[in-house]
Parts: structure tokens; sequence; C-alpha cells
């Protein structure tokens, strides 16, 4: 017999790092009681093993009930019981593997406990005791102190009554059923804690009751398909037996699906790590373990299978071997939508494309979808961006070490840029496409102000002096990509709403080239407000703006110039029946000539006055009319161009 205070020392010894974890409590009991009964359906033929559970829980106190028809406390079993480690032979013999600390946990969790038990002695006599705890006595848990009832009948049993009412205690439980409020869930919660016992015993039946709320559970009405998959292993110079449990559960499996693992045919946790099966499939399964080497190797609370990382390792690639098997086809298929998926996102994400690789996206298991192959290729496009930063000026330790810039991350990270930029070109052209096009969504006539094109090609108010300038931004490239590279003296003004001069004008001062001067007058992409205007049409408007700033160059662009000796060119962008307008007009006296490959626009060599007063002073001057339509078909004929390049669809062979 124990004494009350070593079983109180131990108590406090085992459970005083798991004060949290009431569900231990709950686990010991019922455990022992699917033993009682059990070892009595071993011996009785036909016998009908039974435990009742009612739990009834308020705000003051919580009361547990647990009934078993097993053989009750018999002499043989009072032996067993009022000593923790004196091993009952009959469990071994079942392979239960008891510990002999279940009630360890009854002192450590509980307020007060009592036993009545009804067993038939030596004699064929039916008796009764009943065994409080906490109690008087020094020995705990000792049947001797007791009186005992002889009873009428054949019925033996043990009940084991719980009550929990203190402060620290109810605590306790309270975060247990908060967890499992209702029957259902908690119903749950049971058969994942005890699953081998009830799939392996299908006579068993449990009743339970939560706050009058009732369900059986039993192996019949688990409802649900299960697989079964022996297997064994050589671990630590033993082979070991191990069962695999496929238990369809009605939800889909994702990712890395846990595989939970029983010891003493109670669920636990692995110290060292945990086990998993990846798969994607509609028909989901939980995947229960079970073995021998975890009831060799789990602590005396149950809680933890105390295993090494290399035990678990050789576990989890048997396992995966298996049940790659076993889900062969939901793989294949699987990998067959990952494959679609990553074909998806190459065309979509082409900027990305080179930061991804293949294999370990369509050798996975999972079928891994557009979000995930995303994060995949930025998660290593930053890992090569941040070596770029790192490295791209740093020269090779060893003369045969190659440069990153020269590398194939490099190259990635280069083409991956010019991507992004070419797709953004993408961008700009289709809202050049919405201001050219005639009519609205509703199909209405719509017209485009001046500055709502202007502000699309380069801001108003602008002026870039070098390619460095912090308002390098903007899409002239539209018109010809020469205008996106600008030098040092290459320089270009966008004028605001308001002022007297032409829309935007681009300049080149360099002693040693010669000097030259791009007028750029925008017109409205629906309707020009002078296109062919008798007073002043498109060509004279351009003719004028050069000779305003022939006559004060300083004014127009604070560029101190001698402007006889400078190159004058005109360009005018506007819609093809503008176009059309202002060269059929009466006024217009220039020859003009289309420009090749464009469908509707021209070019004329012209001259402007250099002075009101003499109108046969004169300059030379290009005059270029762009159609907007011309320039939009071009500039994405270019882009389409680049995206090919991009893709590596034109190659060089050298013969």
């Amino acid at each position: 017999m124990e004494q009350k205070s070593n079983v109180q020392y131990r108590a406090e010894k085992e459970y005083k790092n798991s004060r949290e974890k009431f569900f231990l409590l709950l686990r010991e009991i019922i455990s022992n009681a699917i033993h009682a009964v059990l070892i009595r359906k071993d011996k009785e033929a036909g016998f009908i093993p039974k435990l009742n559970l009612a739990i009834t829980f308020d705000d003051k106190e919580y009361k547990i009930e647990l009934t078993d028809n097993g053989e009750g406390f018999n002499e043989k079993n009072q032996k067993y019981f009022e000593e923790l480690d004196k091993k009952n032979p009959e469990k071994e013999r079942l392979h239960f593997h008891p510990l002999g600390q279940g009630r360890l946990a009854i002192v450590y969790f509980t307020d007060f406990a009592k036993y009545e038990t009804v067993y038939k002695d030596e004699n064929g006599k039916y008796n009764k005791k009943t065994i409080p705890y906490p109690s008087s006595s020094e020995g705990l848990f000792s049947f001797a102190e007791f009186k005992e009832e002889e009873q009428t009948g054949n019925n033996t049993y043990t009940k084991l009554t719980i009550l929990i009412n203190k402060q620290q205690t109810i605590g306790r439980a309270k975060t247990f059923f908060n967890r499992y409020p209702n029957v259902n869930s908690f119903k749950r919660w049971f058969i994942e804690t005890f699953f081998p016992f009830i799939i392996n015993n299908e006579q068993l039946i449990i009743n339970i009751s939560l706050n009058g709320d009732n369900v059986i559970v039993k192996k019949n009405n688990l409802e649900t398909e299960t697989v079964t998959i022996p297997f064994n292993l050589q671990l630590d110079s033993k082979l070991y037996s191990f069962m695999l449990w496929l238990v369809r559960n009605g939800a889909k499996m994702h990712g890395d699906n846990p595989i939970i693992c029983f010891a003493r045919n109670l669920v636990a946790n692995l110290s060292a790590g945990k086990l998993t099966y990846s798969i994607d499939n509609d028909e989901g399964y939980h995947l229960y373990l079970t073995s021998d080497f975890f009831d060799d190797y789990v602590d005396t609370k149950g809680e933890k299978i105390e295993v090494s990382c290399d035990d678990i390792t050789s576990i989890q690639k048997r396992i995966n071997e298996i049940l790659d098997e076993h889900f062969k086809s939901v793989i294949e298929n699987n990998q067959s939508i990952s494959k679609q998926n990553l074909k998806d996102f190459q065309k979509k994400y082409p900027s990305l494309e080179a930061f991804v690789k293949e294999c370990s996206i369509i050798e996975k298991k999972n079928i891994v979808n557009e979000k995930e192959i995303i994060q995949s290729a930025i998660e290593e496009k930053g890992r090569i961006e941040k070596k770029f930063w790192n490295q791209i000026d740093r020269n090779p330790v060893n003369e045969n070490d190659e440069r990153f810039s020269d590398s194939d991350d490099c190259q990635k990270l280069l083409n991956s840029s010019l991507h992004i930029y070419v797709k953004h070109r993408e961008s700009v052209l289709k809202r050049l496409h919405a201001l050219i096009q005639k009519f609205d969504e509703e199909g209405n006539d719509k017209s485009e102000l001046e500055s709502t094109v202007h502000e699309l090609f380069i801001n108003r108010g602008t002026t870039l002096s070098d390619s460095s300038n912090i308002n390098h931004l903007h899409n002239l490239w539209i018109l010809d990509d020469k205008f996106t590279t600008f030098s040092s003296n290459f320089k270009a003004k966008s004028t605001k709403t308001g002022q007297s001069l032409s829309d935007i004008y681009i300049w080149a001062d360099d002693p040693e080239k010669t000097k030259q001067i791009l007028i750029l007058e925008l017109k409205s992409t629906t309707k020009a407000h002078n296109a062919g205007d008798v007073k002043e049409g498109m060509i004279a408007q351009i003719k004028r703006y050069a000779r305003d700033f022939y006559a004060n160059p300083q004014k127009t662009l604070n560029w101190d110039v001698e402007t006889e000796r400078i190159q004058y060119t005109g360009i005018i962008i506007a819609r093809k029946s503008d176009i059309n307008k202002e060269l059929t007009s009466n006024n217009n006296s220039g020859v003009h000539k289309p420009i090749p490959f464009l469908a509707n626009s021209y070019f004329l060599d012209d001259k402007f006055a250099k002075n009101t007063n003499n109108p046969r002073d004169t300059i030379d001057i290009r005059i270029e009319l762009y159609s907007f339509e011309d320039i939009y078909e071009l500039a994405s004929s270019r882009n389409k161009v680049f995206f090919k390049l991009l893709k590596k669809e034109f190659e060089f062979n050298n013969h």
C-alpha cells in the first residue's frame, strides 16, 4: 500500500509541467476502464463490454462519472490498484502496456474522487466497496480500510465519481471544455484519443453524456471507410510491426497532412519531430499509426514517444513509399494539374519564369497553384537580387572565377527587369488605344482633350536636362525608341497649360555635332481644333513656333545658341482624319509625301520665315505628320518584337 505523502509527491513531480493538460486525467481514467471491460471480454464468451461516461459542469463545479462493467476490484485487482508500480499481467497479455500511473492523475487534477466497485470474491459471492479520495487514512486507495458489503445479483462493475470545484483545478477543466463545449466535439476528441481501442473491438460500446446530451461511440457507428496497411521496420536492431490506418473523414486533404501516432492504444506525440504525408486529395483521410515500437518508448504519462530523429526519418521514408503507391493515380493527376498551372504562370508572368525550377513544381505530390509558383519565383528572385547588389561591383578573388555580371543569375535578373519594362509599355499602349477610340463604351462619340494625351507622353511642366534627371519618366518611345535614352546634352521640355509654346521641345546642344531642335505638337486624339484652319492650320502653327524660337531662343528654352546653324524639325501627331483635312485644305502649299510603311502619315520639306516683315528670308524645316493610329500600330509591333526577343523566339545561328 502506497503512503499518501509519497503518492502526492509523485503526482506533483509527474504532472507539474503538464498542469494545463486536463485531458491527461480523462485519458487515464477512461483507458483504465476500457482495459477492465476488455479483460472481462477476453474471459467470457458473449460478454458485451460497456462504458458509461457522464460529465456535467457549470461555473462552480465539474462532475465526472465513469462506469464500466468489468470484473470490478476483486482480490487480485485490489493488489495491483494499491501499489502504483505493480504491473497487471492480464493487461500485459493483452498488450495494453499499462504504466501504473493513472491514479497519480486523479491525485493531481481532482478535488474529490470515489471508487464504487462490485466484484465477485474467491467464494463466488458478490461484494461492494466504496473507496474515497482523499480519506483520513495515511494509506491511499487502501481497500482493507473500508467496509465490504455483500451484494445480491450477478453484475460486477466499477464506478468512478470525480468532483472538481476549487479555483485552481476548475480552471484546468474549463480550459479543456472550452475547446470541446458540446457532445459532438467531445465525441471527436474521444475517437481520436482512443481510436485503436474502438476500431479493434467491434463489440465495445461507450455511452457518453455531456450536460444531458447523449451520444454512443462504437466501431460500427463511425460511419467511415477505413483502410489498414501493415508493414515491418528494422529499428534499434529489432524488427517492429506497424499499422497505418487511413480513416475517411469527408474533408479534403491539402498540404502536409499530420500522421497521428498512438502508444498504449492512446494518442501520443513524437518528442523529436513529427510524421506527415504531403498530398492534395479530394477524398480526405485521417492518417493514424500504431506500433509496439511506440509502446516501448512512451513516457510515463503516455504523452511523449521518446524516439530518435533517425528513427523518425526511417519511419517517414517507409510511410512515404507506401502512401505514394496507394495514392499513385491521385499524385499523377495532381502533377498534371501543376504542369498546366506552370504553363499558365509562364504565359502570364514571363518576367518571373526564369526564377522557377520546373522539377520542383511538377514533381510535387500536391497541386502547386499559381499563387505558390509566384511566391517561389519571388523568393528566388529576391535571393539573386540580394546577391546582385552585394557582388555586382566586386572583382573575382581568383582569375578563373566568374564575375557575377556574367553569371546566369545576373542574366535572369536583367531579363526579368526588361520583361517588366516591356510589360509596362504594353499597359501604356492599352491606354493610348483607349484614347484613340472614336466611341465610348456606350457607343457615343467621345472627345479627348489635348492635355490628356499630353500627360500620357510626358508630364506637363517637366524639363529633362539629362538621363539621370529624377523626372525622366516619359512615354516618348511611343513615337520612336530613340527618345527613351537621353545623353548628357540631349534635353526636353514639356510646356505648361496656357503657355503660347508648342507642347514639347526636344533639343541637342553638342559642340561636336549638329545642333538640333524638334518641336512636337500633340493634338486631341479625337478631333484637332485647327486641322485645315484657314487662319492657322496645324502646319502653320508649327512654323510659327519655330519662328518664335528663332527670334528668341533664350525666352523659349533658356538656350544661348546661334539659331542660324540649327536643324529644325517639326512633328505633329493627330488623328488620321485631321491629317487628311490639313493636307487637303486650300491653304496648304507644301508637297507632302507618305512616310514608308505607315498608312496615314506624311512628311514635307518646308520653310518658315525668319520674321514676318520679310517672308522670303526663310530657314528650312522638316515637318512630319503622324497619325495616332499609325504610331499605335508601330509601337505595338515594336513591343511585340521585344517580347519575342525576351522569349528567345529570334535566334542567331552562326554558320
